[in-house]
């Protein structure tokens, strides 16, 4: 990882943990947030996708999928904008969905990290964190309040996975000729 790199992800994750932060406070204002910031996520990374496959990802092996993504998540994005008013609900079932498919991820991987011998514990601990997260949403969402504490939690744990990731050392295996 270069060091541009790791350092846009301490930024990220420190503005995860400010935006986290904030909702706590205000919970109130939490879910028109949530939609927004979720929304706005999804349509500007839905577009940097389609862009990228545009100017390079045409000419790459796999870039079919690169393409679907940046559709599927340009979709997902004017949804969760569309649906900005009234749809508490199916927003809250919508992010119980991203947890489960994110702790599901996780987990999946970790076992296939543990297999090939690479660091595996991270991200098992942040795929269990995802699916307690998930757990807790369900137990507790007669809670008005409920999505907004969810979604911090969920903020704060990818936060702590990013400035994780921005100060692990990363391995340089060099083959000889």
């Amino acid at each position: 990882m270069r060091k541009l790199t790791r350092v846009k992800n301490l930024i990220i994750g420190l503005a995860m943990i400010v935006v986290a932060l904030v909702l706590f406070q205000w919970p109130k204002f939490g879910t028109p947030m949530i939609m927004l910031i979720t929304g706005f996520g999804l349509l500007a990374y839905g577009i940097y996708s389609l862009v990228f496959y545009a100017t390079m990802a045409v000419h790459m092996v796999g870039g079919k999928s690169i393409f679907y993504r940046g559709i599927l998540l340009l979709d997902l994005g004017v949804f969760m904008l569309a649906a900005y008013r009234g749809a508490e609900k199916l927003i809250f079932l919508y992010l119980m969905v991203l947890l489960l498919a994110s702790g599901g991820i996780d987990l999946v991987r970790a076992l296939d990290f543990r297999k090939q011998g690479a660091a595996w514990k991270t991200r098992a601990f942040f795929g269990i964190v995802s699916i307690l997260i998930l757990i807790a949403g369900f137990v507790y969402r007669k809670n008005p309040d409920t999505m907004v504490y969810i979604f911090c939690l969920a903020l704060l744990s990818s936060a702590l996975n990013r400035i994780i990731t921005a100060f692990r050392k990363t391995a340089v295996i060099y083959i000889p000729q």
